[in-house]
């Protein structure tokens, strides 16, 4: 008995961990340098890069264009640069693309993936399905002759979406849900004027005829209105911002879908010490506010739809130094302030 509550324990905890999926590593910004530090507010690297590039939303990170760390077990491998280097993550493995070799290279097994074309550049875009809760990373991979590919997230780069495409002849759908911008899908005009709607995983799909077209300008081309009643159909859900009309002026220049966490009660800093959420932005409380008169704390968390940008910025008027540190996105933990205990210190944002 005392076995089966033991496994019991095991796949109950393990199911948890896979669950959250929290990273256990992840940078920060201090003094206009980058450093690496854990889930137990340890330095691991201290702050001594320039610049920190974020791969597919918390995976990875790359300091300095050379240096990268796995933000969930921390290994550290070393990638030569070049100005030709783009990155993907395959099967939560990451994969560098160099457009001169067109191969794909793991950097730590150094598996190699050959590709079949000639591409310029490849990169991860996240997409969401509200019916079943799920993600899916689609590779996006666009060729020497200016065409994109939609790719499913696995090793034999089988395309999720058929055919290679104009820029401007593709859109990402994006749902604004409680504040926040979500991918969920893909339109795409086709060769005979018609219009095919794909679902986050590329999967399912349905068509707008050119029946269905109101009108075409130097603009854009505008959808009947029965056109909505379609993509609530195919989506499962009402809103307004499914698309009326295909843009020609902002195609290829939508912004990052996310998943933000942004309700987060309180994020603990210690000795009783909080970040509170208040819409958009973040305020400090304490139990002594005047502890913190050298500090700005109010109003200063900014969002941005971009890779590396969820962070909270602290600024001490005295110095002018800066402190940012990641938050609100679902790889990082709620309950951990990612940020080195000296540095909190230093900052004032704990005894």
């Amino acid at each position: 008995m005392k076995k089966y509550i033991a496994l019991l324990l095991i796949v109950v905890l393990s199911q948890l961990s896979s669950a959250q999926n929290y990273c256990s590593y992840l940078p920060y910004f201090s003094n206009n340098l980058y450093g690496l530090v854990n889930d137990k507010q340890e330095q691991i690297v201290e702050p001594k890069y320039k610049e920190a590039e974020i791969i597919n939303e918390f995976s990875f990170v790359i300091f300095d264009k050379i240096h990268c760390y796995d933000l969930f077990n921390g290994k550290y491998v070393n990638i030569p640069y070049s100005k030709e280097n783009s990155f993907v993550v395959i099967s939560n493995e990451l994969f560098v693309f160099n457009s001169k070799g067109n191969t794909l290279i793991n950097p730590y097994t150094k598996e190699k993936i050959p590709l079949k074309l000639k591409y310029k550049f490849m990169y991860n875009r996240t997409f969401y399905d509200f019916k079943s809760k799920k993600s899916c990373d689609l590779i996006f991979a666009y060729t020497n002759d200016e065409k994109q590919l939609f790719f499913k997230n696995d090793k034999t780069l089988s395309p999720a979406i058929i055919g290679k495409y104009n820029f401007k002849n593709y859109d990402i759908i994006q749902i604004n849900v409680d504040n926040f911008i979500q991918n969920i899908g893909l339109l795409i005009l086709n060769e005979d004027k018609t219009f095919s709607c794909y679902n986050y995983d590329g999967t399912k799909s349905f068509k707008i005829n050119t029946s269905e077209i109101e009108k075409t300008t130097e603009y854009a081309i505008e959808f009947k209105k029965s056109v909505h009643q379609k993509f609530v159909d195919f989506f499962g859900f009402e809103s307004n911002f499914f698309p009326e009309s295909f843009s020609f002026s902002n195609i290829g220049m939508a912004s990052s879908g996310k998943f933000f966490n942004r309700f987060l009660d309180n994020i603990k800093l210690g000795d009783g010490y909080t970040l509170k959420i208040n819409d958009y932005n973040y305020d400090l409380n304490s139990p002594n506010k005047t502890y913190f008169k050298d500090t700005k704390y109010d109003n200063i968390y900014h969002f941005n739809y971009s890779e590396n940008q969820y962070y909270l910025k602290f600024t001490k008027k005295s110095t002018t130094d800066e402190l940012h540190f990641f938050v609100n996105h679902p790889k990082i933990n709620p309950n951990i302030l990612m940020c080195p205990k000296e540095e909190l210190i230093k900052f004032e944002l704990m005894k």
